[in-house]
């Protein structure tokens, strides 16, 4: 699983899921745009996209690296620098903040949220949110293949993220089954708000597997029919 995940890793690293040097402009719509009709709440907000492009939900922390790939593990650093500027350019006076996550983003907003509101004493309203990220773990018997828990378990190991996880999780359980929100949202004391579709694409494509793809074609079996 790890080579695997390496060798993703160096494929994404030439696209703008790997490296900011292609990333295209980031269009500010949704919870960053600024249309007052669009996002009443949010639209006059200073907001600040933190480009996703680690891998390892913001996680990783290896020193070493590879001279044959170049990849650098470092996704907790990123965030961690990411804090520090902002905090120098005026966000520890913040009267209001909200830190957001979609997708695999939600996975940092819901790791950092009480790292967050630490670094933010002084400011009375903190929330996190997270977008389309609240995956859980369902029966491994549909999946037959790459589960979330075996990707999870994979990420742990290549980016090192152990350190960087809540220790109020991962002393209860594996640091892999602490990206599942249902087992790490009862360890955070920060307000937490949560947005998903009971039919998100990543979450129906990952845990029912081979299921996934005879369902698309309508193409069940009658013993994948009995166990849906």
């Amino acid at each position: 699983e790890e080579d695997g995940d390496v060798r993703e890793c160096q494929n994404r690293s030439t696209t703008s899921f790997g490296s900011s040097k292609h990333m295209p402009p980031f269009k500010f719509r949704g919870h960053f745009s600024n249309n007052k009709n669009a996002n009443p709440n949010l639209f006059n907000w200073n907001k600040v996209m933190v480009a996703y492009c680690d891998g390892g939900a913001f996680t990783g922390d290896v020193e070493t690296v590879d001279p044959d790939t170049n990849l650098h593990f470092r996704g907790a650093r990123i965030f961690s620098a990411v804090m520090e500027d902002l905090l120098s350019k005026g966000l520890k006076d913040a009267k209001k903040a909200l830190l957001i996550g979609s997708s695999a983003g939600a996975y940092p907003a819901m790791f950092y949220c009480d790292r967050f509101s630490k670094l933010l004493p002084s400011t009375p309203r903190l929330k996190c949110l997270t977008d389309s990220g609240y995956f859980i773990d369902v029966n491994k018997n549909l999946q037959k293949g790459k589960g979330f828990e075996t990707i999870y378990k994979a990420l742990v190991t290549l980016h090192g993220s152990v350190k960087a996880l809540p220790k109020s999780c991962t002393s209860r359980m594996k640091p892999e089954l602490c990206f599942f929100p249902q087992n790490m949202q009862q360890y955070i004391k920060t307000p937490l708000y949560t947005i998903m579709s009971p039919f998100d694409i990543v979450q129906v494509g990952t845990s029912l597997g081979d299921y996934y793809n005879a369902i698309k074609q309508n193409n069940c079996s009658a013993n994948q029919k009995e166990n849906l």
